[in-house]
């Protein structure tokens, strides 16, 4: 570019954020304190990297069942005998698997409002074969009636096409109206900018040695080249190789400090913030992300491990579903999906043993089912409830007494 500009004698002009974050090819969310705030730029934020992680991998790492519901409406069975089973569970297009595709549509829904994937049908019938991502800042709605809406897509290569609602699966995040969802990075911008502010101004005191700058003061007058030398070689004594290496003043010279350091700054204090800051507003909990404060407690931490998944990913899953029963589903067949969470709120073996067992023995589950909930396979002989003796109401077992297992 420098050598294009010689040659055709124009003169290079530095960018500022706004046209970088132009630039950049995304979803913005404006500027903040010096900061150009886009999905992409956000996501260098460790806090905000950290939030809508925990969130894709609370999303993707659950299994996904789906399920045929019994014609009593009670009874459930695994529907692994229809196309969308392996679609949903195992690979979602020729080049991400179940999980891939979850994780990243939940990143693009949580950092930018909204993930988009296209619907590639089969041959001669309406089941889906294929869901295929678009990344955000490559797709729009739009409203072409009061009740109808087309979704355009395209990529590198140009326009994809103009599709119907039927024809696209979108799993929406927090919603105003009912057609766009609203922009995370843009409502989370005031945070994120002062988070990214606070992170440069420290990392350009960092590269001061955290030494602060002052003013060079000498008697007389200096002449531009006896500036520029004097410059220079300041210059030459400041950063982090020459730290706390002597400083020799000569012609009277004055040292006066003008700036402050990271304590009176209190960029410890401002950063920490900024990480409670974020979390909040993508509703994740700060323990989640790795940040604790010295009142958490282990007791503390398993019960914001359950929060996590109650407060953050519940709603989430909830999103997950309804989309999936409504739009890639037979909507109102038999056919329904469910998260298995068991795994995050499973407690320690102990806890486990004593759960297990009380169940059993109150006859609330049989014992296959428990063995169901370890992930274990059924065994002969243990789909009867137990029947404590002291329950039984002094009622006597019909036959010989042996028929009904007692504890």
């Amino acid at each position: 570019m420098k050598l294009l500009d010689r040659l055709l004698g124009r003169k290079a002009t530095q960018l500022t954020y706004d046209q970088i974050a132009g630039l950049i090819d995304g979803t913005g969310g404006g500027t903040f304190a010096g900061m150009a705030i886009t999905d992409k730029t956000a996501l260098q934020v460790s806090t905000v990297l950290a939030c809508v992680k925990a969130i894709a991998d609370g999303c993707a790492t659950p299994e996904l069942r789906l399920y045929r519901r019994g014609a009593d409406g009670k009874t459930k069975t695994l529907a692994t005998d229809v196309p969308e089973y392996r679609l949903l569970t195992s690979r979602a297009n020729e080049w991400q698997t179940a999980y891939e595709w979850r994780r990243q549509m939940t990143l693009h829904a949580a950092l930018t409002g909204a993930g988009l994937s296209l619907k590639v049908r089969r041959d001669g019938s309406r089941a889906v074969r294929e869901l295929i991502p678009v990344e955000p800042g490559r797709w729009d709605v739009r409203k072409i009636s009061r009740y109808e809406v087309r979704y355009r897509c395209w990529d590198e290569f140009g326009l994809i096409g103009e599709f119907e609602p039927d024809d696209v699966f979108v799993l929406n995040g927090l919603q105003w109206g009912w057609v766009n969802s609203l922009n995370a990075v843009m409502l989370a911008r005031s945070a994120i900018g002062l988070a990214m502010a606070t992170e440069r101004g420290q990392e350009a005191m960092q590269a001061n040695g955290l030494r602060p700058s002052g003013v060079y003061s000498v008697e007389g007058t200096l002449n531009e080249e006896q500036h520029g030398r004097m410059t220079a070689w300041l210059k030459k004594r400041a950063g982090p190789g020459a730290a706390g290496e002597p400083l020799v003043l000569d012609r009277n010279a004055k040292w006066t400090s003008t700036g402050r350091s990271a304590v009176d700054s209190q960029t410890v204090e401002t950063r920490r913030l900024q990480v409670e800051e974020i979390c909040r507003c993508y509703s994740v909990f700060p323990i989640m992300v790795g940040h604790a404060d010295k009142t958490a407690a282990f007791a503390s931490s398993e019960a914001f491990f359950s929060a996590h998944l109650k407060h953050t990913l519940m709603p989430w899953h909830r999103a997950w579903t309804g989309r999936i029963d409504e739009t890639v589903l037979d909507s109102e067949g038999p056919l329904f999906v469910q998260f298995d969470v068991r795994y995050l709120l499973a407690g320690s073996l102990r806890d486990r043993a004593m759960w297990a067992r009380t169940m059993t023995e109150m006859g609330i589950y049989v014992r296959n089912e428990i063995r169901d909930e370890d992930g274990l396979d059924p065994l002969p002989g243990l789909d009867e409830p137990l029947t404590p003796m002291n329950m039984n109401g002094g009622k006597q077992p019909e036959g010989n007494g042996d028929d009904a297992p007692q504890v």
